[in-house]
């Protein structure tokens, strides 16, 4: 409808902003994360990402994001099963094991703030908790 289309319009005209402040965003993260036991895949010279979110691979996980819970810092698990053990993926036959690498990454994979709106300020305090926890482990 046209009330949607109007704000539509509003943000396209914002969108190379946006995508900018996410690229920029995930450089900070890279440069601040401690590479020694955070995983960041590195963007491939033929490729453009948006950042829409910003996945690391880390050990503990699921400590990790708790201890950034009680820190207030949000973050999500996006596809914590595999897409080959998903119920929509039964019909195929596969089961654990058959995707090895997959399945660890599934375990390992979580998302951090990256939206046009977080800070270099917040990103820096992130990168600092997260450095802390494996300083600490």
């Amino acid at each position: 409808d046209n009330l949607q289309a109007g704000i539509l319009n509003f943000r396209l005209k914002k969108l190379k902003k946006v995508i900018n402040t996410r690229r920029y965003n995930s450089n900070l993260y890279r440069r601040y994360l401690n590479s020694k036991n955070v995983f960041v895949p590195q963007e491939k010279i033929q490729e453009f990402n948006t950042y829409h979110t910003f996945v690391i691979q880390v050990k503990n996980r699921d400590k990790l994001k708790k201890f950034l819970k009680k820190k207030s810092i949000n973050t999500s698990i996006h596809y914590p099963i595999p897409i080959h053990l998903q119920p929509a993926a039964k019909r195929f036959g596969y089961k654990k094991g058959d995707f090895p690498v997959t399945e660890n990454q599934s375990s390992q994979i979580l998302t951090l703030p990256i939206n046009q709106f977080t800070t270099h300020k917040q990103i820096k305090y992130i990168c600092g908790i997260i450095n802390k926890f494996y300083n600490n482990s």
